[in-house]
C-alpha cells in the first residue's frame, strides 16, 4: 500500500484521506456459560458510542483542523509536513498542503474543483464532486498518494456502523499535548497483514482525534499525525479560488501530480 501523507507527495496526502473513520468491534468476551461478561460489553458500547458522536460530529458540522505528519518508508525515507482542512456540507473544501518540495491548495466552491501548485505557480479546474472526501480522492488518485486522513474518517464511520471486521480495543487514557485522550488499537482482521492502527481520541467533550498513527507491513512504512481542532466556523470566501497574479491555469495532467524522491 503506497504512503501518501502530506510530504513529500507521496506521504502528501497520506495524511489527508480522512472522511470517515472506522473501527472494529472484539467480539465480546465469554464467560463459562456462554454469556457475554458485562464489563467486556460495557467497553464495547462505550467504544462504539464514541465514535459515533465522532461520526455524527463530522457529518453535521463545519470542520477546520491543522494536522502535522511524520512519516517513514523505506522506499522514501522520512518526510515531514503540514495540511489545513476546511470541509462543510455538502461539498465545500478547502485543503492546504505543505512540506518539503512542495505546496498545493485544493478549493471545491461546490461547482469548481481547483488544484494549485504554489510552487510552479500553475492551477487547473474541472467540475466539482459531490462530496469533498471525493475531491481529496482525485487529487490523491493524481498523485498517487493514499490519503491517511480521510481513511481515517473512514473507519469513524466502520465502528460507527458496527463493522465487525474492524476490531477495536480500548487500551487507556494517554496524554497527548496537554490534552486526556482516549488510545484505542484498531485493525481489520479479515484482511492478511492490514494496516494497524492506534488512534487517540478527547476524553471530554467531543472525541476528536489527538493523534493517529498508521503502520503498514506490506511497505514497513509509518506515519503519525497531530491535530488541532478549531472552533470557529470557515468563511465563505475560503471556498473561493482567485488566480494570484502571475500564475498559469493549465491541464490536471500538467501539474505532474506524481511522488517525489
Amino acid at each position: 500500500m503506497k504512503l501518501i501523507s502530506l510530504f513529500s507527495k507521496i506521504h502528501l496526502i497520506q495524511f489527508l484521506s480522512l472522511l470517515l473513520l472506522s473501527a472494529p468491534w472484539t467480539a465480546p468476551c465469554l464467560a463459562e456459560n456462554g454469556i457475554p461478561k458485562a464489563t467486556d460489553q460495557a467497553v464495547e458500547d462505550d467504544t462504539r458510542k464514541a465514535f459515533t458522536h465522532l461520526d455524527d460530529y463530522l457529518k453535521n458540522n463545519a470542520i477546520k483542523f491543522t494536522t502535522s505528519y511524520d512519516a517513514q518508508s523505506i522506499s522514501l525515507g522520512t518526510s515531514r509536513g503540514a495540511a489545513r482542512f476546511y470541509v462543510e456540507r455538502p461539498n465545500l473544501l478547502r485543503l492546504e498542503l505543505s512540506g518539503d518540495g512542495f505546496s498545493y491548495l485544493m478549493i471545491s466552491d461546490g461547482k469548481v474543483f481547483t488544484i494549485y501548485d504554489e510552487k510552479k505557480k500553475k492551477y487547473a479546474q474541472r467540475p466539482a464532486t459531490e462530496r469533498p472526501i471525493e475531491a481529496v480522492n482525485l487529487f490523491t488518485g493524481l498523485a498517487a498518494f493514499q490519503a491517511r486522513v480521510p481513511q481515517f474518517f473512514g473507519l469513524v464511520g466502520d465502528v460507527a456502523n458496527g463493522n465487525i471486521e474492524l476490531k477495536v480495543t480500548k487500551v487507556g487514557v494517554d496524554r497527548v499535548g496537554g490534552l486526556a485522550c482516549v488510545r484505542y488499537d484498531m485493525q481489520y482482521v479479515s484482511q492478511a497483514d492490514s494496516d494497524k492502527w492506534t488512534v487517540w481520541l478527547r476524553a471530554d467533550g467531543v472525541p476528536l482525534p489527538c493523534k493517529t498513527f498508521i503502520e503498514s507491513s506490506d511497505e514497513g512504512s509509518k506515519q503519525t499525525n497531530l491535530y488541532n481542532w478549531e472552533n470557529k466556523a470557515p468563511q465563505s470566501e475560503k471556498y473561493v479560488f482567485v488566480p494570484p497574479s502571475g500564475s498559469t491555469e493549465v491541464g490536471i495532467s500538467e501539474l505532474s501530480l506524481r511522488p517525489l524522491q
